[in-house]
């Protein structure tokens, strides 16, 4: 009996719906999520575009999750029901606990067998997502390292795994490569959401870092008053050295271009270069990221990046 089949009646079965209800719900969030990574997807073949819109939407959910509006220990609660269904779910359980986001998961595991992806970046990003919920301040950017590996060098390697790789996945160069890219892509994000973060109460930066420039909280609290967009030399200062160390993590992930598959190698250079021109803008004017108005590049310019991976020889 056909693959497809066999996964199509054990979901029915164990589940109460069928796989291509999964699928369909995978596509649904994705297209809703409105996400910079989301046109990438058009420059993949058909079958890798659906796994990534799937594999995007178990993202979109998780993180969703430690994003909601719920007091710590209700999205902590949240976060260990979607582990222990995803768990069942990966290992066959005899009776899958029901949560919300449940409807994802037949779609994942189809793609987590079809493609042969590792189990393990999966709950690592749910580890992050708690992460996020605990706030504990980094102490070191070794801590802020396993963040990043958990929220975003996870995403990678499962990524990898959809569009293929010349080398072994699990080998050294293409687990370090793709780990760097998961590093510089963070980080860029956590440069741009400076302000928004502390908002929300949370500085990713490491707090050795903020000693060493002299930052404290002061500084941040006269950000968020608007006055930080004077010239202060401190604030520049770190946030330079940020974008400096970002720098050495993009530069370590290019090995990926050649590791990637052919058919997908438009879908990670659109996503790299836009994350890359990103980088750029903050580069030029390192405290834009003090404005109350995120850092984002204009339509024109994802345009023009598309079209140029897009009829790229």
């Amino acid at each position: 009996m056909p693959t497809a089949l066999v996964q199509s009646l054990w979901y029915n079965n164990t589940m109460s719906f069928p796989l291509s209800s999964s699928i369909q719900a995978c596509r649904q969030l994705t297209k809703q999520a409105n996400s910079n990574f989301v046109p990438a997807f058009a420059l993949l073949p058909k079958e890798k575009r659906q796994a990534m819109e799937i594999l995007y939407a178990y993202n979109r959910f998780t993180d969703d999750i430690a994003d909601n509006s719920n007091t710590t220990d209700c999205r902590l609660q949240k976060l260990n029901q979607w582990k222990n269904t995803l768990n069942a779910v990966l290992n066959n359980a005899d009776q899958i606990p029901d949560c919300d986001g449940v409807v994802y998961l037949p779609a994942l595991k189809m793609i987590i067998e079809k493609y042969n992806i590792p189990c393990e970046p999966f709950f690592q990003l749910i580890d992050g997502m708690k992460t996020d919920i605990e706030a504990k301040p980094f102490a070191t950017f070794d801590d802020c390292l396993t963040y990043c590996d958990q929220v975003a060098g996870s995403v990678g390697i499962a990524s990898l795994a959809i569009w293929g790789t010349a080398q072994p996945l699990a080998s050294e160069s293409v687990c370090d490569a793709a780990k760097a890219c998961g590093t510089a892509f963070q980080w860029t994000n956590i440069i741009r959401d400076l302000r928004e973060d502390y908002q929300n109460g949370r500085i990713y930066l490491p707090q050795s870092d903020l000693q060493h420039f002299g930052i404290t909280h002061a500084h941040f609290d006269a950000m968020l008053d608007g006055l930080q967009r004077a010239p202060n030399e401190q604030f520049a200062k770190l946030i330079s050295y940020q974008l400096d160390r970002c720098k050495t993590y993009y530069d370590r992930s290019l090995p990926l271009f050649e590791f990637i598959n052919r058919d997908s190698r438009r879908a990670f250079g659109l996503m790299w270069n836009y994350y890359y021109a990103l980088y750029g803008k903050m580069v030029r004017d390192p405290l834009l990221v003090t404005q109350s108005v995120r850092v984002r590049l204009p339509a024109w310019q994802k345009i023009h990046l598309w079209l140029r991976w897009r009829f790229l020889a």
